[in-house]
């Protein structure tokens, strides 16, 4: 899976997002927890739901 400087979550694939959710989520460190959060958002905001930031 590409990953970031490679590539940025708003131009991950679906299945390239949820791969990078599942391995980053839950994890201990804030800057992890960030790429875990922005995939969520990315997710939800092609999917058109409300912001909820």
């Amino acid at each position: 899976m590409p990953t970031w400087p490679d590539k940025t979550v708003p131009d991950f694939t679906d299945e390239e997002l949820v791969t990078a959710l599942e391995q980053h989520e839950g994890a201990p460190d804030p800057v992890t927890q960030q790429i875990a959060q922005s995939c969520v958002r990315e997710w939800e905001r092609r999917r058109g739901m409300p912001a909820t930031d």
